[in-house]
C-alpha cells in the first residue's frame, strides 16, 4: 500500500453473488446480506436515472421502506417486506430517487466510467473514508474496494464482466449508506465510484480512529480463520450497528488493501488482479467458491502487514 501518484483528469466461474447480497434478479426471490429472503418483485420499471450521491439521513426512511429494510431497536439493519405502495414510491421519487429502476451498462461502459471516476479520487481520501466507515460514516467502507479495483484498471483488463449488466443504482447507493460492502460484482462498484467523485468522501473522527485501533488489535490477537475473526470483531463492538456480512465487508477491505494479506493473491490496491486469477484463488480457498467468505479474506492465514496498518492509523 505504498504511496502512488494520484491519477489525473462474477458471477461467473462459480462465485456466489447471492451470498454477497449484491445480486437481485428480476422475477426471482433474492437474499440480502442481512440474511432475510425478500419476495419476488413485480416487473421492474425502467425510468429516470438515479443521482450520483449517497442518500441523506432524511431520505433513508422512505428508501428503506421501498427496498425492504428496517432499523432494529439495537441500531442494526434488518430485512422487511418491500413496499410497493404508490405513496411510498412517490415519496422516494419526489426526493429524486427512482425506485426499482434499472440502468443497463455494457462492459466497456463500466470499465471506461470506472477508470474516469477513479482518476478523480485521491488515494489518501479513500483510505480516510474507510476509517470513517467504521463508525461515523458507514458509506466509507465500500470505496476502498471499488477504488482498489479501478485504480489499476485498463480497457482490456480481464475484469469478469462478460456482458451487459442491469443495476438498480438507487438500491446500490442505499446499501452504501446502510454500511454494506463487498468485492464480487464489479458493475456495482461504478455507482460508488461516481458518487465519491461527485460529492467527495467522509473524513474520520477521533472515535473512528479508536475503532480502527480496536479492530487491528482484534485481528492481531485472533489470527486464523476469517469466520472466527468476524465473531471476535462482533464481540469487540468495533463496527457500529453491523451484521455478520457488514463485518466481513470491512475485513474484505483490509484484505484488498493488503493489511490482511492473502498468501498467494496480490492485494488489488497494489495491482489489478485479473478475474481468472481471483477465481483460481477462490477455488483453492477453504470452502471453495461457494463459501460465504470470498478471497482475499478466504485463505487469510493470520498475518498483519504492520506497515500498511500504520498508514491507516496515521490518517
Amino acid at each position: 500500500m505504498s504511496a502512488a501518484p494520484v491519477a489525473q483528469s462474477a458471477e461467473a466461474a462459480g462465485l456466489n453473488p447471492a451470498q454477497s447480497g449484491f445480486e437481485s434478479r428480476r422475477g426471482h426471490a433474492s437474499a440480502d446480506t442481512h440474511g432475510t429472503a425478500r419476495a419476488a418483485s413485480p416487473t421492474v420499471r425502467r425510468v429516470t436515472i438515479a443521482p450520483r450521491r449517497i442518500p441523506r439521513d432524511d431520505e433513508l426512511e422512505p428508501l428503506m421502506r421501498c427496498y425492504g429494510y428496517r432499523l432494529t431497536r439495537t441500531g442494526s439493519i434488518a430485512g422487511a417486506p418491500a413496499s410497493y405502495e404508490p405513496e411510498d414510491v412517490a415519496t422516494a421519487e419526489a426526493l429524486g430517487w427512482p425506485v426499482r429502476a434499472l440502468q443497463t451498462w455494457t462492459p466497456d461502459e463500466i470499465v471506461e466510467r470506472a477508470i474516469a471516476a477513479a482518476a478523480v479520487l485521491d488515494e489518501n481520501a479513500v483510505l480516510a473514508a474507510f476509517v470513517a466507515g467504521l463508525g461515523s460514516a458507514p458509506r466509507g467502507r465500500q470505496t476502498v474496494i471499488s477504488y482498489a479495483w479501478a485504480r489499476h484498471l485498463t480497457p482490456d483488463a480481464d475484469c469478469g464482466i462478460d456482458g451487459p449488466r442491469e443495476v438498480d443504482v438507487t438500491e446500490r447507493l442505499l446499501r452504501l449508506a446502510l454500511g454494506w460492502s463487498w468485492n464480487e460484482l464489479p458493475a456495482h462498484y461504478l455507482p460508488d465510484l461516481e458518487a465519491a467523485a461527485a460529492e467527495g468522501l467522509p473524513q474520520p473522527t477521533d472515535d473512528d480512529r479508536a475503532r480502527l485501533r480496536t479492530l487491528l488489535d482484534a485481528i492481531r490477537t485472533h489470527p486464523g480463520r476469517a469466520s472466527e475473526l468476524e465473531k471476535a470483531v462482533a464481540r469487540a463492538k468495533v463496527v457500529r450497528g453491523s451484521d455478520k456480512f457488514q463485518r466481513y465487508g470491512v475485513l474484505l477491505g483490509l484484505g484488498e488493501l493488503g493489511v490482511m494479506p492473502h498468501p498467494t493473491l496480490a492485494p488489488s490496491w497494489d495491482r489489478f488482479v485479473p478475474f481468472s486469477e481471483r477465481v483460481e484463488a477462490s477455488r483453492a480457498a477453504p470452502g471453495g467458491p461457494r463459501s460465504d467468505v470470498p478471497v482475499p479474506l478466504a485463505g487469510w492465514t493470520g498475518e498483519v502487514d504492520e506497515t500498511r496498518a500504520a498508514r491507516l492509523l496515521a490518517l
